[in-house]
Formats: C-alpha cells, sequence, structure tokens
C-alpha cells in the first residue's frame, strides 16, 4: 500500500525554473521556448516510490508535469474498492481534471523514484497567457492520444496493447523498457486479473513478441509495427 504524503502542501518549498533554461523543455512542451517567453515552473522534490503527489479530494492548486518517472492514478469509488484510471508519464500533465471542480478526482502516487514541476497557476485567466496558451495545446495532444489502444481486445492482445503503448509514450528507442507497475496494477488498469495478466505475458513471450524478465520488456518488434498495435 501507498504511503500518504501531503506533497501538495510541500510543494512550496520548490525551486523556480524558467522552462526556456530546462533540458527537458522539448519533451515536456514539444520544442525549445524562446528566452523570455515567460513559461515558469517549481520543480519539486523527488518523490519516492509510493509517495503521493497528490490524494483524491483534495483541493486543486496547480496541475504538474511529471519530468522522469512515473506516476500512478488511482481512484476509490463510491464502495470503497480501488481502481488504476491511469498512468502518467514525462512530458504529460498531471491533476489538470481538478481544475474544473476544485478537488482531485485522483491520488497521483510515484510508481518510481520520479520528479515533477508544478505549474506557476495564475491567479487570474489573464494571468499567464503563456501558460493557458500552453495548457490548452498540450492537453488537446494528450485528448488526441487518450484513446485506449486494448479497447475490446483479447486479453492477451490487450495487454501486449498496454505494454506497446507505454513504450511509445516512453519514447524508448531500443524496445526495452523497465515497467514500473505492478502486475496487479495493470491488471486494475486494463480490467482483468492479475494472474490474467501474468498468463498473457507468458504467452506473449512463448509466441517470441515479448521477452520478459521480472518487470523489464523487451518488444521483438518496434511498438508502430507490432501485430497487437495495428489491431486496436
Amino acid at each position: 500500500m501507498y504511503r500518504t504524503m501531503r506533497t501538495a502542501r510541500r510543494a512550496r518549498c520548490g525551486t523556480d525554473v524558467d522552462c526556456a533554461d530546462c533540458p527537458s523543455v522539448r519533451r515536456c512542451w514539444g520544442e525549445k521556448l524562446p528566452q523570455g517567453f515567460g513559461l515558469h515552473v517549481q520543480r519539486q522534490p523527488r518523490l519516492e516510490r509510493g509517495t503521493t503527489l497528490f490524494a483524491q479530494g483534495e483541493r486543486f492548486e496547480a496541475a504538474c508535469i511529471v519530468v522522469a518517472g512515473c506516476l500512478t492514478l488511482r481512484e476509490t469509488m463510491p464502495d470503497g474498492t480501488e481502481r488504476i484510471a491511469g498512468f502518467r508519464l514525462p512530458g504529460e500533465l498531471v491533476g489538470l481534471e481538478g481544475w474544473s471542480r476544485g478537488v482531485h478526482s485522483f491520488t497521483a502516487t510515484a510508481a518510481c523514484s520520479t520528479t515533477v514541476c508544478r505549474l506557476k497557476w495564475p491567479q487570474r485567466v489573464s494571468g499567464s497567457a503563456a501558460l493557458l496558451e500552453r495548457l490548452l495545446r498540450k492537453t488537446a495532444g494528450q485528448l488526441d492520444s487518450a484513446a485506449k489502444p486494448w479497447a475490446g481486445l483479447p486479453a492477451i492482445e490487450r495487454v501486449a496493447a498496454f505494454i506497446e503503448d507505454f513504450a511509445r509514450r516512453m519514447r524508448v528507442s531500443d524496445a526495452s523498457l523497465l515497467l514500473p507497475m505492478t502486475r496487479a496494477e495493470i491488471g486494475s488498469h486494463l480490467g482483468l486479473a492479475e494472474e490474467t495478466v501474468v498468463r498473457a505475458l507468458a504467452q506473449l513471450q512463448r509466441s517470441g513478441r515479448l521477452e520478459v524478465k521480472g518487470r523489464s520488456v523487451t518488444l521483438q518488434s518496434p511498438p508502430h509495427r507490432s501485430a497487437a498495435f495495428a489491431a486496436s
């Protein structure tokens, strides 16, 4: 079970960063920003595995962008059960949905050692045209790629499609990646039992489509060419 820390309260101790000067700017915003663009963030202390960035129902103060690592989004349902709503990877926004509701819809927990930047949130809509423009573009991009490529697929293809989508979002260049989440968390996100995920990975390995060693996975073909991804 993850441990709870009010890191949203600790966020004020972060370091201010001008995105134009940051080496991760292309991954976060898709391009190099010109000097003086006006986009500033607050780099947060590193989150170790199991640490909570913000909790479901906690008051929204600002959205964040993942710089390194992986965040798991958990939702507690009215009956008390918990599901994995998604994962946020480097270059992706997290927590923005809380802007309209005033509170966060999910609990964001570090799946591994993770670094995030807290956006310098304007007090008024007119407070930061540069930030709001970038948020609109980035949100549109995330929504465009948010369709689950595994929807409606059999269990084995669902797991394969998830791994390929994860590799694509991580932008791996050598078809190898380290999954920071557990088999149970993958199953919760895909709507499958943990045992089904374990069996699916074993079958994918036997068929030569993946090589699996613990949490290390090697795809035997690039994500954009795989049959599972094409089937979506």
